[in-house]
């Protein structure tokens, strides 16, 4: 008799629109065009179709691949012998109710779970979820080929990676395999047809397709499931394959291609790959936009690479995810062997070439400070990056070492569960089954009251410095005093209520937000005036400002807070009036529809300008006339300026300011 099988893969949402020239998120969810391939249960399904023979080929149902209501997604995986999901923390608990009310309505399913969310050790998991009959451990392929061989007896004896409750309720634990070392005896789901079904099925849909070049990370970093569950040697896809799916991508009109590999530019054959799929899009116009994971000290590699997307693919920015810059932190994370330095260098040659970069930090990592965290955050701004810090907030993942309770034990770390949602998504919009993740808001580095700090010391940084509401005055500061980036921001932070009330009120915001995250709320703040959806509380403490004619105290509190810093010297403190009237000036904000001109008697426009690029400019006085161009892009609403500002977080920060240039050469002054 013929296995039946379905499998189930859902991804957390895309949110893309595509022009020829340009991808942006949306604030609207209704407008999302693209849907991620299942490529984790393709190549289940690919494999098994090669390897099982031909008499014991299954009958293969259309995948679950998006988020469902339980109702309909059971409906799909009705009449299936056997069912295969892949879990991660954006999908684990929706996939385990999906499971379980499939269970009760056709209890003879068999249900087999993969993916990095199943636990090691995972006899507590089984016990609490009955709906699971197996879980598979490591790379799944083989493991799902050799279960569906045995479906029919049930017989689970010699097959590696799998952990089970036997008829008498006892824990089986079988340990796994060797990884595979020969990829190519693992086939292409896209090259095999296993998407077929799917596509056909969704004629109105683009796709978005996940890639592997490669498989296996040197790296173990603790908060990292990626190394733990690959080890260190990397193992490749042939060549061959690789150009195939290139030109199955063009052929099938897919855009985006999210790379896999976990540093992608450490093999000398990834400029290759590359080039193979910049051609590929000079063909066919598919795909525009390949999105990798920067190999960590490959720095040559990584720069040719980039390079080489930025001028011919659509790139949204390239990441350096350094997490942080302290090296007592790095070592604590298993991040010693990463080069600091390779970073500093890669932002350094990609500001010369203005190639747009973000730097990912992380909140809560063991055995950071406060301390060491804002001078992490002074560095990379000294360094170079003016674009823009991603501050993630530090999450444990079950297999990584950072799930281990001795490590957490080790270093104080206590975490909250944290529903999981997406900035701009709907306030009101609750999931049918939510999601979370377990959020570091504590260490004994950094207890409760500096977390919060940390919190509102970033959420800060984004406003002022990356969303560029003082980033004229305070790179100003800077470069021209070498006032470090926390000490600016510091005298911020700290301002004294009699002296700076609307300073105080926005950190106070700030900090009782960063309160309501060590008690589980979201990362993000509704709003019902700004459509009623979710924002970053940089945003959300700008369109306060705005909103409530806040702004221009901000602005007149903060001069007085950072004039402080300087020598009581008449130019010094006229140049930092000067940065404040350009950096208001430059604000796109509502309202603004005609361009203006600014008349300043220093070229502060230039000197912020060649700040950005990493050079350096003489601060004369000189007489300057500044045209800024409001015209090219107004705002006739709040409601369109707010929509504004969720394409900013999303692709480039730098559009914040309106565009400038000076009218004429420097005029000096007698």
């Amino acid at each position: 008799m013929t296995t039946t099988v379905g499998l189930m893969q859902i991804n957390w949402g895309l949110n893309w629109s595509h022009s020829e020239h340009e991808s942006r998120p949306q604030a609207d969810a209704q407008q999302s065009s693209y849907s991620l391939l299942p490529y984790s249960v393709g190549l289940l399904q690919a494999h098994a179709a090669a390897h099982l023979p031909a008499a014991a080929q299954p009958r293969w149902l259309t995948p679950v691949f998006e988020r469902l209501p339980v109702a309909e997604a059971v409906s799909q995986l009705l009449g299936a012998d056997v069912v295969g999901a892949s879990v991660y923390v954006w999908n684990v608990r929706a996939s385990l109710a999906v499971l379980a009310e499939l269970k009760r309505t056709a209890p003879r399913t068999l249900v087999v779970l993969g993916g990095p969310q199943v636990p090691d050790r995972a006899e507590e998991f089984l016990r609490a979820n009955p709906q699971v009959d197996l879980v598979c451990h490591g790379e799944g392929e083989r493991i799902f080929t050799a279960i569906l061989a045995r479906a029919a007896s049930r017989d689970w004896e010699g097959i590696p990676g799998i952990s089970y409750l036997d008829a008498d309720a006892g824990f089986q634990h079988h340990p796994p395999a060797p990884r595979t070392r020969e990829l190519d005896q693992i086939p292409s789901p896209y090259l095999n047809g296993a998407f077929a079904q799917l596509m056909a099925s969704q004629p109105q849909r683009r796709w978005v397709a996940t890639w592997e070049t490669n498989r296996g990370c040197p790296f173990s970093c603790t908060f990292c499931d990626w190394g733990s569950a690959t080890a260190a040697k990397v193992s490749r896809f042939a060549m061959d394959r690789l150009q195939r799916e290139i030109d199955w991508f063009s052929e099938q009109r897919v855009g985006f291609v999210l790379c896999a590999d976990a540093n992608f530019g450490m093999l000398p054959r990834d400029v290759e790959i590359a080039q193979a799929v910049v051609d590929a899009k000079q063909r066919s116009g598919f795909p525009f936009s390949l999105s990798i994971q920067n190999a960590k000290n490959s720095t040559e590699r990584t720069y040719q690479i980039q390079r080489l997307l930025h001028q011919h693919l659509h790139t949204i920015g390239v990441t350096l995810s350094l997490q942080s810059a302290d090296p007592q932190t790095l070592a604590n994370i298993r991040r010693a062997n990463i080069r600091s330095s390779s970073f500093t260098e890669l932002q350094q040659r990609y500001l010369r070439d203005g190639i747009y970069t973000y730097t990912d930090l992380i909140i809560g990592l063991p055995g950071e400070s406060y301390a060491a965290f804002a001078d992490s955050v002074s560095r990379v701004i000294a360094d170079g990056q003016h674009n823009h810090i991603q501050f993630h907030n530090c999450q444990v993942l079950p297999n990584a070492e950072m799930g281990d309770p001795d490590y957490q034990r080790r270093f104080g770390m206590a975490t909250v569960p944290q529903a999981i949602r997406s900035a701009y998504a709907p306030a009101d919009e609750r999931p049918e089954v939510e999601e979370y993740c377990d959020t570091v808001i504590a260490t004994e580095a950094m207890p409760p009251a500096d977390w919060v700090r940390v919190k509102v010391f970033a959420w800060m940084t984004d406003l002022v410095y990356f969303d560029r509401l003082l980033q004229v005055p305070l790179l100003v500061m800077g470069q021209r005093h070498g006032v470090p980036h926390r000490r600016l921001l510091e005298q911020l932070t700290q301002a004294q209520p009699d002296r700076f009330p609307v300073l105080a009120w926005a950190i106070a915001l700030l900090a009782e937000q960063a309160r309501r995250i060590q008690q589980g709320a979201v990362e993000y703040i509704a709003e019902p005036r700004w459509g009623n959806i979710l924002w970053p509380g940089d945003q959300y403490l700008y369109l306060r400002l705005v909103t409530e004619a806040r702004l221009e105290a901000f602005y007149a509190e903060a001069r007085g807070a950072l004039g402080a810093l300087l020598p009581d010297d008449p130019e010094e403190q006229t140049i930092l009036d000067e940065a404040f009237t350009l950096n208001g000036e430059l604000l796109r904000l509502p309202g603004r529809r005609r361009d203006a001109r600014l008349v300043l008697s220093h070229d502060l426009l230039g000197f912020w300008q060649a700040g950005q690029r990493g050079e350096s400019l003489a601060l004369d006085e000189r007489l300057c006339v500044y045209r800024i161009r409001h015209s090219e892009r107004r705002f006739e609403s709040l409601s369109a300026w707010a929509e504004f500002l969720t394409w900013c977080q999303g692709r480039d920060k730098r559009e914040y300011l309106a565009p400038a240039a000076r009218l004429q050469a420097p005029l000096a002054v007698a």
